[in-house]
């Protein structure tokens, strides 16, 4: 496909993972740097193209917008099947990719989406409080389930796949690395080796660093 994929983007946000995911498939990528913030210069652009807010949201060479990082994965391997994003259909790890890709998107990423800005949920300040411990809570508990599941030397086992890219970007938000560290040692391993790719180097720490 011919022309432009701008992604709008914020430095070690989700989109993190659309923008190595475009790296390690060798597509071009134009990054716009936008900030969701309430009350940003940027918010009106980026709720142009995308009213909830979010990112990553990308501006595809046509004209038409795709949102949520899975969707965008997805679209990028349709484009560049030889990246090995996603095991294509017969491969014995495709179900396996598909549980946990969703698993992360549907039921960790939600932790953040309420955990981060409480306040938006709940009224008061305790509710709120409470609101962010448990979201933290549930998400520890989440993770141990991601490490029980996760292969070596990647996360379906002898061949990386975008699942990795999750867990490399993933594995740097809350709880922390110290926590990673201590209680999902498979997967710090997985995040340190995507992180260590040619290509996925210099968006980790363009994000990161």
């Amino acid at each position: 496909m011919g022309g432009t994929h701008r992604l709008l983007a914020c430095k070690g946000c989700g989109s993190a993972i659309v923008e190595a995911a475009f790296a390690l498939a060798g597509v071009p990528l134009e990054r716009e740097e936008v900030d969701y913030s309430a009350g940003s210069a940027t918010r009106e652009r980026l709720l142009a193209v995308n009213p909830l807010g979010q990112v990553p949201a990308l501006l595809l060479p046509d004209g038409r917008v795709l949102t949520e990082s899975l969707a965008i994965v997805q679209y990028l391997d349709d484009l560049e099947p030889g990246a090995g994003l996603v095991p294509p259909p017969g491969d014995a790890t495709r179900t396996a990719f598909h549980r946990w890709s969703v698993f992360l998107v549907a039921a960790v990423y939600p932790t953040f989406t309420y955990g981060d800005d409480p306040g938006k949920w709940v009224a008061n300040e305790e509710g709120a409080k409470q609101l962010r411990e448990a979201t933290d809570r549930h998400r520890q508990e989440l993770w141990l389930q991601v490490e029980a599941a996760a292969g070596a030397p990647w996360f379906l086992g002898e061949r990386p796949s975008a699942l990795d890219l999750y867990v490399a970007v993933m594995t740097r938000w809350r709880p922390g690395l110290l926590w990673f560290t201590k209680r999902t040692p498979r997967l710090v391993a997985i995040a340190r080796r995507a992180g260590e790719l040619p290509a996925v180097a210099p968006v980790i720490e363009r994000n990161f660093g």
